[in-house]
């Protein structure tokens, strides 16, 4: 049905926020109960993705749920198709989702990898896990002066062990495609081309719903850029002011 609407009219303008980011290159909502072409489910063994009937991450159903083995250790992977990129010069990767962690002491990383062929991957972006996630959508920016391939494959990862995480859910993931300003301009990014300046996390649910925490600005550290989040959260009718 034209592709569900056009992925129902790009997850209705990328909500909550309502803005258009870019050219949309990437708009997946996993409404079908098997994975589109050209994604994929990759890593160790003892771990589970398939498309849930449930919208832990906040969105329409159907959704990714990353459901790890007990003894589950190591890196799982869901990958997108190729993406072109030849024109642009930064995107904007846009995702939902909610971490379900179980009693005990969590210690994993999630994160956005890229690879120019499918098989070799590199980290451009990551976090580490000590509790759970509530229901939030992330907006992440990357430079791609410095990525060798403008027809990478990028994908969400998960490292770490399973026994303290119940689920990972997936959703709505999206790439905005830009070009830079005349001036070729952009904020400060790190080794990797994050845009800690541009990006932000808004929480879709639970106690601190209705927020959105922003990145700090990038602080040189020798050769190499530093990011952490900032500790102050705004409601997201604030940026408007």
């Amino acid at each position: 049905m034209k592709h569900r609407l056009l992925t129902f009219l790009v997850i209705l303008l990328t909500s909550p926020l309502f803005a258009q980011q870019g050219d949309v290159v990437l708009c997946e909502g996993f409404f079908n109960p098997w994975l589109e072409e050209g994604w994929d489910a990759k890593g160790d063994d003892w771990v589970v993705w398939y498309i849930s009937n449930t919208t832990f991450a906040g969105c329409k159903p159907r959704e990714m749920q990353m459901y790890p083995d007990f003894n589950f250790e190591g890196t799982t992977r869901l990958v997108t198709p190729i993406v072109e990129l030849g024109k642009y010069d930064f995107i904007n990767f846009q995702f939902n989702h909610a971490l379900e962690a179980s009693q005990g002491e969590l210690d994993v990383r999630i994160g956005i990898g890229i690879s120019p062929n499918g098989e070799d991957w590199e980290s451009i972006w990551e976090d580490t896990v000590r509790g759970s996630i509530e229901q939030s959508q992330y907006l992440l920016t990357f430079d791609m002066e410095e990525w060798p391939s403008k027809e990478p494959q990028f994908c969400l990862y998960f490292t770490g062990h399973g026994a303290y995480v119940n689920s990972w859910y997936i959703d709505n993931v999206i790439i905005f495609a830009a070009k830079k300003n005349k001036y070729g301009d952009i904020d400060d990014t790190d080794e990797n081309g994050f845009v800690a300046s541009r990006s932000s996390i808004t929480t879709l649910k639970g106690p601190s719903a209705g927020t959105v925490t922003s990145f700090s600005k990038m602080r040189r550290s020798g050769s190499r850029y530093a990011r952490v989040v900032e500790g102050r959260q705004k409601k997201w009718w604030q940026f408007w002011k």
